[in-house]
């Protein structure tokens, strides 16, 4: 007794898995594609994700470039920190002398300057190390995320609250992140977003000493808790940065090997 295939002989199939019937062609060499070998965020197939991927240059020297722009802005809290701390050890119910006053501002203007530099040049690099990340798994299939609004999302006000944790978290995420690490991702973020809060409430304490002799003194401490925040959330995001990294490393090499077996 004859029995009736499968897939009917006049419909395309997938050269991958025997039998599959095909539900679409890669918009780059025309391959029949099945549900199993169609990538999540990619109208190509695997051998031609490869192909594109080896196109873009690794992302490993940025992630290093982008870990020690973060190690420099850490250790240059601690000078920072130092100071502000003499100077609440020296104050004098809740004012420092005017010598002491004229030392911390000389002091905290020389530091300024490199700290200022290291912030730009961290940001600078830390963004090239994520749009390459992210169009490197834009080829792999694994996103779908415009590189320009991972890049620009985190200069729009409020937007820049969430919008670039997302674009973070969907990346880890799209490269095959372990769910059980994930509040190392949220850890990281909050620890960015308080700091943050808490140096812009020092600042404007500080600027309202006038108000009260206490108010100088609860702005140095705040001030230590940013810094202190600062340094872990620096520390944070080199470990997702070299989280991420790892996997785009793994992804890179399964593609490679895809490519490998597909042009034998």
């Amino acid at each position: 007794m004859l029995t009736q295939p499968a897939v009917p002989e006049t419909a395309p199939v997938c050269p991958d898995h025997a039998g599959a019937p095909s539900t679409g062609t890669c918009e780059r060499c025309g391959r029949f594609l099945c549900e199993q070998c169609r990538l999540p965020h990619s109208g190509v197939c695997a051998a031609c994700a490869a192909r594109q991927v080896q196109a873009l240059p690794s992302t490993r020297g940025r992630a290093q470039l982008a870990s020690g722009a973060l190690v420099l802005g850490a250790v240059l809290t601690l000078p920072v920190a130092m100071l502000n701390l003499w100077l609440f050890a020296s104050l004098d119910n809740g004012r420092p002398s005017p010598e002491d006053a004229a030392s911390y501002d000389l002091m905290n203007g020389l530091i300024a300057i490199p700290t200022l530099l290291t912030m730009l040049t961290t940001m600078v690099l830390y963004l090239r190390w994520l749009r390459l990340s992210v169009r490197t798994a834009n080829a792999l299939g694994l996103s779908n995320e415009s590189t320009g609004w991972a890049t620009f999302c985190w200069f729009i006000p409020l937007a820049n609250l969430v919008k670039p944790f997302d674009v973070v978290r969907e990346l880890w995420q799209g490269v095959g992140g372990d769910p059980r690490r994930k509040a190392q991702l949220t850890a990281w973020w909050a620890t960015w977003i308080l700091g943050n809060i808490l140096t812009n409430i020092s600042t404007l304490l500080a600027g309202a000493d006038t108000a009260g002799a206490t108010t100088l003194g609860t702005s140095l401490i705040i001030g230590l808790l940013s810094e202190g925040l600062s340094v872990a959330a620096a520390v944070l995001c080199i470990r997702v940065i070299w989280d991420i990294e790892s996997l785009l490393v793994a992804r890179r090499a399964e593609a490679e090997a895809t490519l490998g077996a597909a042009t034998r």
